[in-house]
């Protein structure tokens, strides 16, 4: 090359090769603007890099962490947790960089500014080989499980978030930002069958529904529309659930208090392989129906097309727990299925212009609930296999433990509430639109559906979904999320 700019040098007097001058200064000028572009590349790409022992800063590297824990406030990556609290966060890590890029989780104590002894801030893994890091491409993302235990007397606040850089370099933590120890993550299984065997051995006795059940009679196998389905019966202590996160939003009386961890109790495996809760303590007051002076005032759904198709006008009731879903349950929707609920309407039998419905034939003159939903010939209730949330029945009541005009505090359905509340089975119409309800001693009766009542929600989890170990008391509940 220098022997030919020689050349080229000695023949510019001639004027000639003007243009290989031009193109040969180009193609210089070019590979040293290249060589730039790359070095300024590395060096302003990264956010905190370790390269030969030099930390290199930058800020174009960002990731988002959100989370379906409500208590993580995702804007200020801030979650405080309560004294003597242990929580389960699930975080989402997803990388917003247009390259390849490497993360770190930190933590950094906002208050007090020194943590307690004792406080376990970790990735529960299970391998701790990269637990508290990882390498995501563009638009990627990827999920940890942080536990935080605190152990003080007093409420805890840290921050919480992630470290990034580029994906082909090893990673520090910023000042002030701490590393999260490792914890073994406990195995997970299908919380159908762990309740099977926490429960073992189940039952397949017919209990006698004409008394009460006051002594823990554990899971008893029965059928219901799709096959076999596992109930409690009794003073059942181990079929307490909670959703990861989940709090109560209203308070009643001395039940639960607002901010208090919301639980549900199973009340059976259903035969489709879905788990059917009931929430242990009220979400509020409503009516059932505010209209009343019309039989159709007992359906779940009213004015239907016709009869076994549920398309009609929604009642009260069903309006008020639909948006309470939509308020309260969205983050947990993924885990319940769309399922079946029952408002029986058939008839059981006549007196007068008196209608008496199917559950009061099986549960005031038989004493022999039932699991399945009989088709009606009204154009209002019946079986519904499209709900996210609906109520237990009275035959569900019953199975329970509790019986018509008889006080049984014991079994677990009774003293959920301060005052009644309501079941999903029409009692009884004349004049009047009557549905089953239950009364704070156990006491199951029946009110007039404009009367404002307790509304318990009840939910179908999903028949594949997994849970960590648990033995499902009120201080070990099964965990959903």
């Amino acid at each position: 090359m220098i022997e030919k700019l020689k050349k080229i040098n000695d023949e510019i007097k001639s004027g000639k090769h003007v243009e290989e001058i031009v193109v040969v200064t180009l193609i210089l000028v070019a590979t040293i603007v290249g060589f730039t572009i790359y070095k300024s590349r590395a060096i302003f790409d990264g956010t905190i890099e370790k390269r030969n022992a030099i930390t290199i800063k930058a800020g174009l590297i960002t990731f988002d962490v959100t989370s379906t824990n409500g208590s993580y406030d995702s804007s200020g990556k801030q979650i405080t947790v309560n004294a003597n609290k242990e929580i389960e966060l699930p975080l989402k890590i997803t990388n917003t960089t247009p390259i390849a890029a490497k993360y770190r989780l930190y933590y950094k104590p906002i208050s007090p500014s020194t943590l307690p002894d004792g406080t376990v801030i970790a990735v529960s893994a299970s391998t701790e080989e990269n637990y508290d890091t990882g390498v995501l491409e563009k638009d990627a993302d990827e999920q940890k499980t942080v536990v935080i235990r605190n152990t003080g007397a007093s409420d805890i606040t840290i921050e919480l978030g992630v470290d990034g850089g580029y994906s082909y370099n090893p990673l520090d933590l910023a000042n002030g930002h701490n590393q999260l120890s490792f914890e073994k993550a406990k195995e997970k299984a299908l919380l159908a069958q762990m309740i099977k065997d926490n429960n073992s051995p189940i039952s397949e006795e017919k209990p006698d529904f004409s008394t009460t059940a006051t002594t823990d009679e554990g899971l008893i196998k029965d059928e219901d529309d799709d096959g076999p389905t596992y109930y409690f019966r009794g003073a059942v202590e181990d079929n307490y659930v909670k959703f990861r996160g989940l709090t109560w939003a209203t308070s009643d009386s001395s039940y639960h208090s607002v901010g208090d961890d919301m639980l549900w109790r199973i009340v059976r495996i259903n035969g489709d392989g879905t788990i059917r809760l009931v929430a242990d303590g009220s979400i509020g007051t409503s009516a059932f129906n505010k209209s009343y002076s019309n039989e159709k005032y007992v359906g779940y759904t009213y004015d239907n097309s016709k009869a076994n198709v549920q398309d009609g006008t929604d009642s009260t009731i069903k309006t008020y727990l639909e948006d309470w879903y939509e308020k309260n349950m969205m983050d947990y929707d993924q885990y319940i299925e769309t399922s079946k609920f029952c408002n029986d309407t058939t008839v059981a039998s006549t007196s007068g212009s008196t209608i008496y419905y199917g559950a009061r034939g099986r549960l005031y003159t038989n004493k022999e609930p039932s699991f399945k939903c009989p088709n009606t010939t009204k154009n209002y209730g019946g079986l519904y296999t499209d709900l996210k949330v609906g109520l237990i029945t009275a035959d569900e009541v019953a199975f329970a433990g509790g019986k018509y005009n008889t006080s049984n505090s014991s079994y677990y359905l009774a003293g959920r509430t301060s005052s009644y509340f309501w079941t999903a089975s029409p009692y009884y119409f004349n004049s009047y639109a009557y549905v089953w309800d239950v009364f704070s001693t156990g006491y199951v009766d029946f009110d007039y559906v404009g009367d404002a009542r307790a509304v318990l929600p009840a939910v179908n989890l999903k028949s594949d979904l997994l849970v960590t170990e648990a033995t499902g008391t009120i201080d070990d509940p099964y965990v959903v999320g």
